[in-house]
């Protein structure tokens, strides 16, 4: 009797990224900034088109 190593299977979606991060980089963090979702029927920030309350 053999003993086979399972087969890998191929995940699904996109990889995560695999570099090693730089000496003055904290892991886990990233630098950019996310900025708060603008609506662009009222151009306020903090909400979009679809949930804005104010009328057409």
């Amino acid at each position: 009797m053999v003993l086979l190593p399972p087969r890998t299977r191929r995940l699904s979606g996109r990889r995560k990224e695999g570099r090693i991060p730089s000496v003055g980089e904290i892991p886990g963090t990233s630098s950019k900034k996310t900025e708060p979702n603008m609506c662009s029927r009222c151009t306020q920030p903090g909400h979009n088109r679809t949930s804005c309350t104010n009328p057409k």
